[in-house]
């Protein structure tokens, strides 16, 4: 269970890194093992079909040879049918040499074996699903939750898939907002279409140039989905010398794209494991599992919140007997396997959390030329068998950051509505 050892300089765009430094996060949803191409068994396989296919209609044809040939007989004399009889035996002895030729140089090549695979991913969260080709698109998991986002293997190319709530302003308008668009993008493509599910839909396409300021040429399209209250954009993009060669895995996510009948999850809003929290949507939550190279369950996990360059709260829970419970002895080793941090002190009750007694303990640590301050708490909710422990950082007031988090806390979802 280690979030990385509290990497403050930490940017929401490069959010992968802390994937690669912590283990993968596999997506209990993500399916896999549906071929681009057959496979070699399935290439196979075809191939014996064929051939018996191929062996059914030489037989048919060896059959309709012989009865033409008998007619040919009974209206010959015996001499000359002798003799073409005596023809048509080498011309057949000919027509199976080459026959088993030729399957002989069937079997002796290789078989062309397939190396692209499809994977669904699917939001544990919202619920929506697009295919993803390996190559390049292979590592189909991914610890976001309202901003996902899956990078080629050579990072030129990349699919985003981003939920926000719909503030109702022109399409147009909302998507360059949305993904921080500069003035001098313009968009030079625009098509009304739908989700294959048949969601209304709106497709953009542009190109950002940032080669004057050592970056790349990079050509995007973006899919802007408006429904249940919801925007959702889907975008996909690559390098410009690369666009070719990964231009069908971009369209096949985008074609793929599936939305649920209804959606359940909200931005802001963290409630996939019978409890729940509030947080701001300016931040970039994620989720982990413990240990980190494991999906997240009822029984553990970790909720992560960045700012746009720090780390600003991790949340982490375990399914623990109450009589194993110690609110000091859970935040220290909290802070220990989640942050890499032990030099905690302080601890003293803190104010209920959904009314259940808390504890709170506070630490510092270096940061740049400065420090940055870490509040702990920690607390128990019987009705879930779970201990729950919450470090906030800020390098002036961790507390006041940390209020509105616990405020908006619930032991079970039951709750949820309160904390509104």
């Amino acid at each position: 269970m280690n979030v990385c050892k509290v990497v403050f300089g930490f940017a929401v765009l490069l959010f992968a890194s802390l994937v690669v430094a912590c283990g993968s996060n596999p997506n209990e949803h993500v399916q896999s093992n549906e071929y681009f191409r057959p496979s070699g068994t399935d290439q196979q396989q075809q191939a014996a079909a064929d051939s018996q296919e191929e062996d059914q209609e030489q037989r048919q044809r060896s059959q309709r040879e012989e009865q033409v040939q008998d007619d040919q007989q009974e209206a010959t004399s015996e001499s000359r049918s002798d003799q073409q009889s005596g023809q048509d035996e080498q011309a057949e002895d000919q027509s199976d040499q080459a026959d088993d030729q030729a399957q002989a140089e069937q079997d002796a090549a290789p078989l062309e074996t397939s190396e692209d695979v499809v994977r669904r991913y699917a939001s544990p969260t919202y619920g929506y699903s697009l295919e993803l080709i390996c190559s390049p698109f292979c590592d189909a998991s991914s610890t976001g939750i309202d901003r996902v986002m899956f990078r080629s293997e050579t990072g030129r190319a990349l699919i985003s898939i981003e939920v926000y709530e719909d503030d109702g302003s022109e399409s147009a308008e909302f998507l360059r907002s949305a993904l921080a668009l500069g003035d001098n993008v313009e968009f030079t493509e625009f098509e009304e279409t739908s989700t294959i599910t048949g969601e209304p839909a709106e497709r953009f396409g542009w190109e950002e140039d940032r080669r004057a300021t050592g970056g790349f040429h990079v050509r995007w399209h973006a899919m802007l989905i408006r429904v249940d209250e919801l925007a959702i954009v889907l975008r996909a993009g690559s390098v410009m010398e690369d666009y070719d060669g990964v231009l069908f895995a971009l369209e096949r996510a985008m074609e793929s794209f599936i939305l649920p009948l209804e959606i359940e999850g909200r931005p802001g809003r963290y409630e996939r494991f019978d409890f729940t929290i509030a947080y701001d949507t300016a931040d970039f939550a994620q989720e982990f599992g413990q240990p980190t190279n494991a999906p997240p369950s009822d029984e553990a996990g970790i909720f992560v919140l960045q700012t746009t360059n720090a780390l600003k709260a991790v949340l982490t829970w375990q399914l623990l007997g109450e009589a194993f419970y110690d609110g000091d002895t859970a935040i220290s080793q909290s802070l220990r396997d989640a942050l890499g941090i032990e030099n905690v002190s302080g601890f003293r009750d803190a104010a209920d959390v959904d009314g259940t007694p808390a504890r709170t303990g506070e630490t510092e640590t270096q940061f740049g030329e400065g420090t940055m301050k870490i509040r702990s708490f920690a607390w128990y909710c019987r009705d879930s068998g779970r201990e729950f422990v919450l470090h906030v950082l800020d390098p002036d007031d961790p507390e006041s950051v940390a209020l509105p988090l616990i405020e908006s806390f619930r032991c079970t979802t039951d709750g949820a509505e309160d904390a509104e």
